[in-house]
């Protein structure tokens, strides 16, 4: 189980090689997916990320996108804002979901480059949410085995006395209620610090099975808490709590 709460690429200065200025690549530092950097092809798209410094990374995600599953998708870092030979690079698989990747380890680089290369996509252009890169918190423990995913829907529906039907289709995310029990030391201070920085304003990316892709209804999640986080003391200072989120959208 792992979350991503801080992206670097919202403090960052980006440079694309391709953008139509009515969306522009600093679209992808705003939280909503509804905002989007659009190119204005398919093929030789990049867009550069200074970091303002070294910071550390250890994985890079792709959010809210038009990406086909044929997609080539490459992220790279270097020392220098150069990419000819960078001292990191590695492929991403393109999903139709959300695109992420965890590193074998830590890049302390300040300049990173997402490359993409779509070239039978139906539309003319790339669309994208989100750009990500950041370190990720490994939860440890995890959360106990029954925890729940609900499918929700903001579909308006209401029924007249004849029982006929009026409806306004919405649109459907998924909730996750997870517990986590006898949690203490550094694993208890580290749920603290996570809902003191995000809270509930601030969008994140949660893995429930670290890299495992093949189970659809628990697919990584960019969301957001909902409601408060409530410590159970259980014994010797080791504590329970449950965690609530959303998909955001």
């Amino acid at each position: 189980m792992r979350i991503a709460y801080v992206n670097r690429i919202d403090s960052a200065t980006l440079t694309p090689v391709s953008e139509d200025l009515i969306f522009p690549v600093e679209n992808v530092q705003v939280q909503r997916l509804a905002k989007r950097w659009r190119t204005t092809g398919l093929t030789g798209i990049s867009v550069v990320a200074d970091l303002g410094g070294t910071a550390s990374v250890m994985m890079a995600a792709i959010i809210g996108h038009n990406l086909t599953t044929s997609a080539t998708l490459m992220v790279s870092g270097n020392t220098a804002n150069s990419f000819v030979s960078p001292a990191f690079t590695t492929s991403m698989t393109a999903l139709s979901g959300m695109v992420l990747k965890y590193f074998g380890a830590a890049q302390e680089l300040r300049y990173w480059q997402f490359t993409i290369e779509d070239p039978t996509n139906s539309t003319a252009y790339v669309d994208i949410g989100r750009l990500w890169l950041g370190d990720y918190w490994q939860v440890d423990p995890s959360s106990n085995v029954d925890f729940s995913v609900t499918k929700r829907r903001s579909d308006i529906v209401t029924y007249g006395r004849g029982r006929q039907k009026y409806a306004t289709e919405g649109v459907g995310w998924r909730a996750f209620d997870l517990s986590f029990d006898n949690v203490s030391g550094s694993a208890l201070t580290a749920v603290q610090t996570m809902y003191d920085t995000v809270g509930m304003h601030t969008s994140f990316i949660f893995s429930n099975f670290d890299e495992l892709r093949t189970y659809p209804l628990v697919e990584p999640v960019y969301c957001s808490i909902v409601g408060e986080i409530g410590f159970q003391h259980k014994r010797y200072m080791a504590f329970g709590y449950r965690l609530s989120i959303e998909e955001d959208l």
